[in-house]
This record gives structure tokens, C-alpha cells and sequence, in this order.
């Protein structure tokens, strides 16, 4: 029994509500995508959902940034277009998005359907659509912005590679004074790092107190009217040590800024050297009034008191090595040392006692002989001698060289000389034997041969044998000419009966008449014409076969 007031259950028809919400579904992902495709294709950016890890939705933006359309990138994974080496970061990136954890957009790259490599900047933003998780991806194409900053941090590369690397000690200075950037080579001038100027310090820690006042006025002139102040002065720099320094600054100003870049050499050096040239005035004076390039200065007991660079050159060993340790009797060949020892005792004694120029055999510190020009004198006042040294070595092998040309000239000459008479002799035999042999056959065939010709021609003939007669009056004439010759030499494939077409195609005979006079069909002319310019080459060309046998005369 059923109790008052019970009611049953109603049965339910599952399978008709999961169609039915199955149809509500696909009608409110219709109407949403509706929707949203209308709000998307308006927007700058590119928009696009993910669902199971695969684009479900895209608008034009999106899928052009990849290079699809947007129906090409449906039910693609979300990651397919993602460049394999920024996957793994995008990811992390993205999950850090929608837990919260970033709040800026994070960029990657991308490899389009064409192969190319574009800048994707991403947001991600978690959904759901009918109950279902889903992602909602906003993105801008920012591969113009990408490369610029690409080609401006080559250019900022370049332009930091060649301030490091010009050699010389280079600042840029602003408006203010302050130090902005130094290379390696200021760092060693100064005696302090880049850290201790670069934005903290002014150049004007580094002038002496008599070259600061002059030096700001620069600065401050350089900045209303850059033509106002010199581009190249001399002043004395303090380093951080206190050492003074001597130096010369080039400097002007960078277009359009108020800064200005300034490069340093320092010439203390020179200076110094300038002062030791000149208390030495009267030494250097003699040794480069002496002639020759390499040089030394040698005292009484034969020590080289001084080299120059040439002759270490020469001599294949430093000054050092030379200078206050040895003697020049080192360098000379044994089979000389007696001789120029000599020489060098009567030089002493009297200047004009020795030659003050003579060739001798030198050794360097490799082993080398070499021949070499001494000019040496005294100099006055002094027992010490300055020699000057010119190496003729090259100039000695190539005397040898020429004479020992000269002789195998010489020889070869006279070997041509003898091959050409012989050659001249032969040549004049075939050339008369030549022309003897021409002579015979024309006068054989103009006397033997000929008058029957003219007679035959003369009499009553068939028309037939007429032709028969012209052609072997033809042929005659052929022998004589160069066509025969070139056509018996060059084509030697030709068989008897191609020839004897050949000859009649050039004394403009048609097929038929060939056929007739040669006593064949039509078709055998046409194979023998189709041989004929298979062996000429000219199958394939549309060369008229006459002309071309008439070229060839």
C-alpha cells in the first residue's frame, strides 16, 4: 500500500537532460563566443582562450602574431607555437600569473608557421566558461621594440669596445664637471679605477693648480660656442699617486649634448728623452754625420759602448746584450779579425792611418755571415770610434746571381740561335716542297684535265649527263679549293655517298635532283641529309645546310 499523501518519485530521464544541457551549453558557448569575438576583433592586442591545454578561441591578432588564420591555430596545443627554448620558462611564468604571484606581463618568442622568430609580450588570466576551468591569454606583438633595443645594445657594445679599445686615455665629462665614463687607459694614467670617477668625481681633481683656471675657461667657452676654445693643448696632470704628468688632450664636444669627450697621451717621456738628447747633442751629432743606418760607438780596448736599434738588427742581439760587455771583435769573421784589428790600433794612433771605409765578413748571434760596408771615423778628442755598417749582403748575392744568369743566357742564346737555323732550314724545305707539290696538281688538272672538260662540254650531251659533267667539273674545282680539304679533314666520318650529297646540296641541288642524278628514292637523299647534319652538329639547329657547306669553303 501506498500512504496517504505519498508521492512517488517522478522517473527521470537522465538521457534527455544531458542532451538537454548538453544543447544549452552549445548554445551559451555560442552566444558567448559571439560575444566575445565581437569585443576581441576590436581590440589592439591579441586575445585567446585555452582549454585543456588547446586554443579554443582567437582573434585575428593573436593568430596573425603566429602567422596562421585564426581557424588554422583551433584544437592547436597552446604551447605549439612557443619558441623549445623559452617553453619551460613561459610556463613557470604563466602559473606564477594565476596564483597570484606576478603582476607584470612577462615576454617570450615565438616561431611562426613561415620559421620566423617574433617578441610575444603575455598576460594570463584564469576563467571559467559553463563551469568548465579555462585561460584567458592577452598579448601584444612587440618584435619592432625587441630588435631596437638589439640593435641599440650592439651599438652601445660598439661604441664601448672602441672607447676601451682606441689606446689612448679617454673620458667623457658633463656639463657639470663630473667624470660620466673612463677606459683602461685613463685608469692607468690617473692611478685610479673607473669606480673612484665614473659619476662621482670631476676632472678637475686631476689638472695642476697652474693649468686649473685656464682649463675651466675652456670648459665653460667649449660649452657656448665649441669653436671658442681649443681642441688640442698641453697641461700637467697630478695622478692620484702625485706623480705630475705631461700630456696633450684632444677634446671636443658630443653633437646636440652638453658633454664633451676628451683623449689624453702622455709625453713625459718624450720630454725626459727630449733633455737627455740634447745634453748628448754633441755625441749624437758625430754618430749621424757618420753615413750608414747601423751604428755603434767603440772604445780603445774594442768595447762597444754604445748600439742603436738597426744594429741590433744586424747583429741579431739587444743592446744589452752589447752595450759596456763586449767586443766588436765578436761580430767579425775570423778570416777578417787580424785586418780590421790592425785598423783599428793605427786609427788610434793616426786617423788617417786606416781607411775610413772597406767591405768585411760579419757574424750575427744565429750564425748568419754577412757581407757588410764599414764606414768608420774617429771621434775628436777621444780614442773611441763610431762605425756605421750597411749590410750588402743582398746586393753581393745578387752580383752572383747575374753573372751566373748572364752565363746560362748566354748559353741558351747560343742554343736558340742554332734550333732557329735548323727550323728556318726545314721550314724553307716545306714550304717549297709545298708549294712545288700545289703547282703539280693545278698544272695536272688544267692541262690533263680540263681540256676534256671544255670539249665534253661542248658536245651534244643528255641533260642528265650534263649535270653529271657539271658536278665533276665542280668536284675538279673543289679539289683545288678549301672546301674539299675542309670537308675531307675535319668530317672524315662522312661516308662516299654523304660527301657527294653534300657537294650537291652546296651547288644548290634539290632533293629531287639529287635523287635523280644519284639514281635513289627521295627517302635515302632525306636519310643521307639527316646524317649529314647529325655529323655537322646542326640537328637540333635551325641552320640552312646550304649555307652552312658554303660557310665552311
Amino acid at each position: 500500500m501506498i500512504a496517504k499523501g505519498f508521492r512517488p518519485f517522478p522517473v527521470r530521464d537522465r538521457s534527455r537532460e544531458r542532451w538537454t544541457d548538453r544543447k544549452m551549453r552549445k548554445t551559451s558557448i555560442q552566444k558567448y563566443d559571439q560575444l566575445l569575438r565581437t569585443l576581441t576583433e576590436k581590440s589592439l592586442a591579441g586575445i585567446y582562450l585555452v582549454q585543456n591545454g588547446k586554443f579554443v578561441f582567437l582573434n585575428t591578432n593573436a593568430a596573425s602574431y603566429a602567422g596562421y588564420r585564426t581557424n588554422e591555430m583551433i584544437g592547436l596545443t597552446s604551447d605549439s607555437v612557443i619558441h623549445p627554448e623559452d617553453r619551460a620558462r613561459v610556463k613557470e611564468e604563466a602559473r606564477a600569473m594565476l596564483r597570484g604571484e606576478r603582476l607584470s606581463p612577462y615576454v617570450f618568442r615565438i616561431t611562426t608557421k613561415q620559421g620566423r622568430i617574433r617578441w610575444i609580450m603575455e598576460t594570463v588570466t584564469p576563467i571559467e566558461i559553463d563551469g568548465t576551468p579555462a585561460l584567458l591569454g592577452n598579448s601584444m606583438d612587440i618584435t619592432d621594440r625587441m630588435e631596437a633595443e638589439e640593435r641599440l645594445r650592439e651599438s652601445e657594445i660598439l661604441y664601448r669596445t672602441i672607447f676601451e679599445t682606441t689606446g689612448t686615455a679617454t673620458i667623457i665629462v658633463e656639463e657639470d664637471t663630473t667624470v660620466t665614463l673612463v677606459n683602461s687607459e685613463f685608469e692607468k694614467l690617473s692611478g685610479a679605477s673607473k669606480e673612484y670617477w665614473e659619476g662621482k668625481r670631476s676632472w678637475t681633481e686631476f689638472p695642476h693648480e697652474k693649468d686649473l683656471e685656464r682649463m675651466i675657461g675652456y670648459h665653460r667657452a667649449r660649452r657656448i660656442n665649441p669653436d671658442s676654445a681649443p681642441r688640442n693643448y698641453e697641461f700637467s696632470l697630478v695622478d692620484k699617486q702625485g706623480n705630475v704628468k705631461e700630456v696633450i688632450i684632444t677634446i671636443s664636444m658630443i653633437p646636440g649634448t652638453g658633454r664633451s669627450v676628451a683623449s689624453f697621451a702622455d709625453f713625459s717621456e718624450r720630454r725626459r728623452s727630449e733633455e737627455l738628447l740634447r745634453q748628448s747633442e754633441d755625441l749624437y751629432r758625430t754618430i749621424f754625420e757618420t753615413t750608414g743606418t747601423a751604428m755603434i760607438i767603440i772604445e780603445e780596448d774594442t768595447t762597444i759602448a754604445l748600439a742603436n736599434s738597426e744594429f741590433e738588427k744586424l747583429s741579431g742581439a739587444p743592446k744589452e746584450y752589447w752595450e759596456g760587455k763586449r767586443s766588436w771583435t765578436e761580430f767579425a769573421h775570423e778570416s777578417e779579425l787580424e785586418r780590421t784589428m790592425d785598423y783599428h790600433k793605427a786609427r788610434r794612433i793616426d786617423p788617417a792611418g786606416a781607411p775610413g771605409q772597406y767591405e768585411f765578413k760579419m757574424v750575427d748571434r744565429q750564425g748568419n755571415i754577412k757581407d757588410v760596408m764599414v764606414t768608420i771615423s774617429m771621434i775628436p778628442g777621444t780614442k773611441r770610434s763610431v762605425a756605421a755598417f750597411a749590410d750588402i749582403s743582398g746586393r753581393k748575392r745578387a752580383e752572383e746571381i747575374l753573372k751566373a744568369n748572364e752565363r746560362e743566357l748566354k748559353d741558351k742564346t747560343h742554343e736558340l740561335e742554332e734550333l732557329n737555323a735548323a727550323l728556318r732550314v726545314l721550314i724553307k724545305s716545306r714550304e717549297e716542297d709545298k708549294i712545288e707539290l700545289e703547282g703539280k696538281v693545278l698544272s695536272s688538272i688544267k692541262k690533263l684535265v680540263m681540256p676534256y672538260i671544255e670539249k665534253m662540254k661542248e658536245s651534244r650531251l643528255e641533260p642528265a649527263d650534263q649535270i653529271c659533267l657539271k658536278i665533276i667539273e665542280s668536284n675538279l674545282n673543289d679539289i683545288v679549293s678549301p672546301f674539299a680539304y675542309k670537308l675531307s679533314s675535319e668530317y672524315l666520318s662522312f661516308t662516299p655517298k654523304e660527301l657527294q650529297v653534300a657537294n650537291l646540296i652546296k651547288e644548290g641541288k634539290s632533293t629531287k635532283e639529287i635523287a635523280s642524278f644519284m639514281n635513289v628514292s627521295l627517302a635515302t637523299v632525306e636519310v643521307h641529309r639527316y646524317h649529314i647534319r647529325e655529323k655537322l652538329g646542326l640537328r637540333s639547329k635551325k641552320t640552312n645546310l646550304r649555307t652552312y657547306l658554303t660557310s665552311i669553303m
